[in-house]
């Protein structure tokens, strides 16, 4: 290889690595401009729902799954045995540790419904952030995220 050859090689080597350094750059910066501002993130859902993308360490993230009080029903219901006797005898040995395993349930589902009705959000996935902006029908927290920053930017320029 001629030395004209390996110096346009490197030269292309180093522009592609400067072009994926700026690439990463800007995809930081837009994350950063995509948590600026928020602290609190809570999410509305039933348990048929996926909500992606939740994981920032930026802000605090609660997700309530309106139809726990359900699904704890159907769980205590599925173990119990079929006769009302039988049922009864299970619930009073198992009483303590029954409690115990659905007690965070029961009360994040409690609290979901409380704020949901607070919020006046009429359908799912709903997603509240900061206690002010709703997004409705966004099961992704930074698609959620980016709308509220977008609607704070313009706002802004009011």
């Amino acid at each position: 290889m001629t030395h004209r050859k390996l110096v346009g090689a490197c030269l292309a080597l180093g522009l592609v690595t400067f072009t994926a350094l700026g690439t990463t750059a800007q995809a930081q910066s837009a994350n950063n401009d995509l948590y600026r501002g928020i602290t609190k993130v809570e999410v509305f859902a039933n348990s048929a729902m996926v909500i992606t993308g939740g994981e920032s360490q930026r802000y605090q993230l609660v997700i309530y799954r309106l139809d726990a009080l359900k699904n704890v029903e159907a769980a205590i219901n599925q173990r119990l045995p079929k006769t009302e006797a039988a049922a009864r005898a299970y619930f009073q040995a198992n009483q303590a540790e029954i409690k115990k395993q659905i007690t965070p349930h029961v009360l994040s589902a409690a609290n979901g419904i409380a704020l949901a009705r607070h919020y006046k959000i009429d359908r799912l996935p709903a997603i509240v952030v900061d206690g002010a902006n709703v997004i409705y029908g966004v099961p992704d927290v930074p698609q959620a995220l980016a709308l509220v920053q977008q609607h704070r930017a313009s706002a802004a320029k009011r």
